[in-house]
């Protein structure tokens, strides 16, 4: 008797995606409609319904569009945001299981997370953050206890410890993985800045880590162009 095929299951707020073996999408729900999103908001909209023109559409173009449209958005608009994004997060039970958890320090206008870790922080989380290491392109991590003491800008201008204050941690201890990116799509495919290094992470990370990506609901697509490098997150968080 044949055994059905293993599924894994990848969820979007407002999507559940189930996968099976194959990597083919056996089961889709939809539990609640994308917003109608406002002006300034039409190509990044028109990328996700180009059905017939999706191969034409590149990972620079897409980049594009969606970094002017994040660095458009509103602060309130990004700080009420992101604030729903955190509660969906502090949902999870894999959040409440989780003792060690990798949250990136936010760009401006990325989903923020200041506030996050020094939640995370107050209840009792080991917390670690990336660190980039510019020459090899990858990122080690490292446990920060206080924000306002402990970071400096680092490589591209993104929040690191101070390299007195870093106390690095095996990846095979992290439990729970939040990643940003400028996009994703359904199957938990990324697009970030394009350097590579939260790919080369991903891809280095034991299987029992759980990856989350946080985003804007504009940044979720129907499909994105996908290389043999890229590596796509379990679930995305959006609102």
């Amino acid at each position: 008797m044949k055994c059905a095929p293993k599924r894994e299951n990848r969820s979007i707020t407002g999507m559940s995606f189930t996968f099976n073996d194959r990597n083919k999408v056996s089961a889709v729900s939809v539990t609640r409609p994308l917003p109608h999103r406002r002006r300034g908001a039409t190509l990044a909209v028109s990328v996700i319904s180009w059905k017939g023109l999706r191969s034409r559409v590149t990972k620079g173009q897409i980049r594009t569009t969606l970094l002017r449209q994040l660095r458009q958005q509103e602060e309130d608009e990004r700080r009420r945001r992101s604030e729903a994004i955190w509660r969906n997060v502090i949902r999870l039970t894999a959040f409440r299981q989780a003792a060690t958890i990798c949250c990136y320090v936010a760009l401006p206008y990325e989903v923020q997370t200041w506030d996050l870790i020094e939640q995370m922080l107050a209840e009792g989380k080991r917390v670690v953050v990336p660190v980039a290491v510019p020459r090899t392109k990858q990122l080690r991590v490292s446990e920060v206890r206080n924000l306002q003491a402990e970071l400096v800008r680092g490589s591209h201008g993104v929040w690191e410890p101070k390299p007195s204050k870093r106390r690095p941690v095996a990846l095979r201890e992290i439990d729970l993985a939040l990643v940003p990116g400028i996009a994703f799509d359904r199957r938990g495919h990324r697009l970030g800045h394009g350097h590579g290094y939260f790919d080369r992470f991903l891809a280095r990370l034991p299987k029992t880590t759980r990856t989350i990506g946080l985003a804007f609901r504009f940044q979720l697509l129907d499909h994105l162009p996908v290389a043999a490098h890229d590596h796509a997150v379990q679930t995305v968080l959006t609102a």
